[in-house]
């Protein structure tokens, strides 16, 4: 394959629309497909079958090399044709069709490549190929264009197996943090939390692991003001990343005006501080441990209020680790935290979505982009 598909297009709006695409695939279309019977063969014969096809016509103007950024650590995640953000995929035979994405949730908004003019491409950005070869004929029947969006309407939302995942900070956004006024990176809440808080300070009524409820939850503007302004320059007394997460809750709490005990800093649950939807992590290397819950991915947290880890507040304390002295704060809700950092697994994984054969049959001699 062309070694220019390796280099991302200097912006997302340079991208083949996907009307365009449909016109320039077209020509695969009862082109023979010889099938040798094994998976990662067949598939990089696809690949580059599509490759030879797209080389037919102009390419997207390319991005300068110090002009982005490709976000995930060893690429992981990133589509095979990075020019026009492709993945493909062959379809033979069965009663239905095993759609594997590898290394990134499919339909989530987590950065793939970030580019210097503030531009970025996300998972969801990325268009799926799946080329269907007919195993009687040795003959392709149809091309499916489709985005991930679409698949999930259509089909469902695809299954991922449970990994531990973490947050990378790169050392240039941490850099801009240091460097900024404030020190801190800040986003409002998400809208749905908008309608449960408030905007002025009561002294809490509950004890910090009761579960949140309506108007008691503190904007993370109040937030902000009252903890992440405060912690700037602050020295964590504390021998291990576990004990310095302990002595930064118990500040957080102090700072909101709750009286923490022992029992309360043990109490192990997520977000850290229920009672204000609060999750409390400090980070002194390019990574943070996101343990059970991801706000990668959408998971239901408080069913009440129908809370789920987009809405949860992150407060991550940027800490010197010679000194343990917090340089800088990020400040955000659960669902912004993808458009700016990337979250990376120390195992490779797959998400699954089963898609039946029939939908492929449909649509034989054609291509076709995200069909009804």
């Amino acid at each position: 394959m062309n070694n220019l598909f390796k280099i991302p297009a200097k912006s997302p709006l340079a991208l083949t629309s996907l009307d365009e695409l449909q016109k320039r695939l077209s020509s695969m279309i009862g082109r023979e497909f010889i099938l040798t019977g094994k998976s990662r063969t067949d598939g990089s014969n696809n690949r580059k079958l599509i490759a030879k096809t797209l080389e037919e016509y102009p390419f997207p103007e390319p991005a300068f090399d110090d002009g982005y950024e490709i976000v995930p650590p060893k690429k992981k995640g990133i589509p095979k044709i990075v020019r026009e953000f492709i993945d493909t995929y062959i379809v033979t035979s069965g009663s239905s069709y095993n759609l594997q994405v590898w290394n990134r949730i499919p339909a989530s908004k987590t950065l793939l490549i970030k580019y210097e003019s503030g531009e970025s491409l996300k998972c969801n950005d990325v268009r799926f190929v799946m080329t269907k070869v007919d195993i009687e004929t040795k003959k392709v029947s149809c091309v499916i264009i489709a985005t991930p969006e679409y698949i999930v309407k259509k089909f469902g939302k695809f299954g991922k197996p449970t990994i531990k995942h973490q947050l990378l900070i790169s050392s240039k956004i941490r850099k801009n943090i240091y460097d900024s006024e404030s020190k801190i990176m800040f986003f409002k809440d998400s809208k749905k939390l908008s309608y449960l808080i408030r905007h002025d300070f009561e002294p809490p009524k509950d004890n910090m692991v009761e579960e949140a409820k309506s108007n008691e939850v503190l904007a993370i503007e109040l937030i902000k003001t009252m903890v992440a302004e405060k912690l700037i320059g602050y020295k964590l007394a504390a021998d291990s990343t576990k004990n310095r997460g302990q002595s930064l809750e118990r500040k957080v709490l102090e700072l909101l005006g709750y009286e923490p005990t022992n029992s309360d800093l043990l109490y192990g649950a997520f977000p850290d501080i229920p009672n204000q939807l609060l999750e409390v992590k400090v980070q002194d290397t390019q990574t943070v441990d996101l343990g059970k819950f991801s706000p990668e991915k959408e998971e239901v947290i408080n069913e009440e209020l129908n809370i789920t880890t987009f809405d949860i507040r992150y407060l991550i304390a940027l800490t010197n680790p010679k000194t343990e002295i917090i340089e800088g704060i990020i400040l955000s809700p659960g669902e912004k935290l993808g458009e700016v950092f990337s979250y990376v697994s120390d195992q490779s994984y797959k998400c699954q979505r089963s898609i039946p054969m029939d939908f492929f049959d449909k649509y034989k001699g054609k291509v076709v982009v995200n069909p009804d």
